[in-house]
């Protein structure tokens, strides 16, 4: 009886130390509005600054499409899910299917009390995306510090997300230029 017993009690703090799902060096999660506007990625009625761009972002949180004709607008939309509405900067590249947003958010760190204003670029999978990726899942990520956040160095970092938002994988991200997604290259826990 006694083996059993331990194997139960070894399996129930594996399950409880590694099932608790991927955690991102801050607390952030896509918000549903957000989520949903990949299924119909259009500009809201109280959008401004309608255009084409290929470019969205600023400075390591910035990304190129390569696509001059994307649809770009600006929404006041809550991209975090936490009730923050922020004017923030949509891109749909209809080529590829994937809607961008980027807004500048005040976010809390994983670990402890810090907060921080920093700038957030999600990347969301529409309807027949180029990736064959399930729509509404995605990725989010935010330029840190080295130690900002616990970051072990400076760059870019956030987490692969499924169709209701829940974290899949989350490190430090990359962009593949080929295709241009981003990938979690080095697996940190927060």
């Amino acid at each position: 009886m006694k083996p059993v017993f331990l194997s139960i009690a070894f399996m129930s703090w594996v399950t409880f130390a590694f099932g608790q799902g991927a955690v991102g060096p801050v607390r952030f999660q896509p918000g549903s509005d957000v989520l949903l506007r990949a299924q119909s990625p259009s500009p809201g009625p109280g959008a401004t600054d309608k255009g084409n761009k290929e470019v969205i972002g600023q400075g390591l949180t910035m990304l190129h499409t390569g696509n001059p004709n994307s649809l770009f607008w600006k929404e006041n939309m809550d991209i975090s899910g936490a009730g923050q509405l922020v004017n923030a900067d949509f891109l749909w590249d209809g080529s590829s299917k994937i809607l961008y947003a980027f807004g500048r958010i005040t976010l809390r760190c994983t670990r402890g009390f810090k907060t921080d204003d920093l700038n957030v670029l999600l990347g969301i999978y529409g309807k027949r995306n180029f990736l064959s990726k399930p729509v509404g899942s995605g990725w989010w990520l935010v330029s840190l510090e080295k130690d900002q956040c616990d970051a072990p160095q400076a760059g870019l970092y956030g987490c692969k997300f499924s169709q209701s938002g829940q974290q899949l994988a989350c490190g430090r991200m990359e962009l593949n230029p080929g295709i241009n997604d981003m990938e979690v290259v080095d697996a940190v826990r927060f």
